[in-house]
């Protein structure tokens, strides 16, 4: 047994070294002695940031109160930091906006879709997805007269579980416990195929792993800064 872990620790220290993205390691605060594995859940704080937040309560708008607005770009700040992240995951320039919460923004995403098919009143999601995810299209359905949800065994092909009454289908693009990817292009076509909208959250995606939404043909897409960014 101690062979093995000592051939693993060299193997994962030969790894660290040749890692291209070594040096972004500096740029995270790391409690010593930890090892952390989370990040899926939240991610290590940056070292700037802490600076960063001081500076904006203490200066901002502490001291420029309402001129911040425009003195220091908060009115811009939301479409500013989404053209930033647009390119982790294959947008364009405008069509990422950084703002409420990843639940608010799926609320809405999925009460447009339904909007945006008239006459379809079904929503299709993953049994086994996460449980946020869940939660918002539950609600949402049980506020909009009519509207129904209706989960996939995990498994099964959800672009193929969607028919005449599906306005949309909500899927993870990672499961955010196997890691395992989604094929995005395959899944949108086939909803879309069907007259269903593909809406994908990329909370478990962006900054981890690459994306494409105009390669695949995405609809709509949510996600989060806190977990790989």
């Amino acid at each position: 047994m101690t062979d093995a872990l000592d051939r693993l620790t060299r193997r994962a220290a030969e790894e660290d070294a040749q890692d291209p993205l070594a040096d972004r390691r500096a740029l995270f605060h790391i409690p010593e002695g930890m090892i952390y594995l989370d990040g899926n859940s939240l991610g290590l704080m940056p070292r700037a940031v802490a600076q960063r937040v001081k500076a904006a309560a203490t200066g901002d708008w502490a001291e420029g109160l309402i001129r911040s607005w425009t003195d220091a770009g908060w009115f811009h700040l939301p479409m500013r930091v989404g053209d930033r992240i647009a390119p982790l995951v294959g947008a364009g320039t405008g069509e990422i906006a950084v703002g409420d919460s990843t639940s608010v923004n799926l609320f809405k995403c999925l009460a447009a879709a339904l909007q945006l098919r008239p006459g379809r009143t079904e929503i299709v999601a993953e049994g086994g997805n996460f449980p946020t995810d869940s939660y918002i299209a539950q609600g949402l359905t049980a506020l909009v007269p009519g509207a129904s949800l209706r989960y996939v065994a995990p498994g099964d092909d959800p672009g193929a579980a969607c028919g005449p009454q599906t306005a949309v289908l909500l899927l993870s693009h990672v499961d955010y416990r196997s890691a395992a990817i989604r094929d995005m292009t395959a899944i949108t076509a086939a909803a879309q195929a069907a007259g269903a909208l593909a809406l994908w959250d990329l909370s478990h995606t962006t900054g981890a792993i690459a994306c494409d939404l105009h390669a695949a043909g995405a609809d709509m897409a949510v996600g989060c800064t806190y977990k790989y960014l």
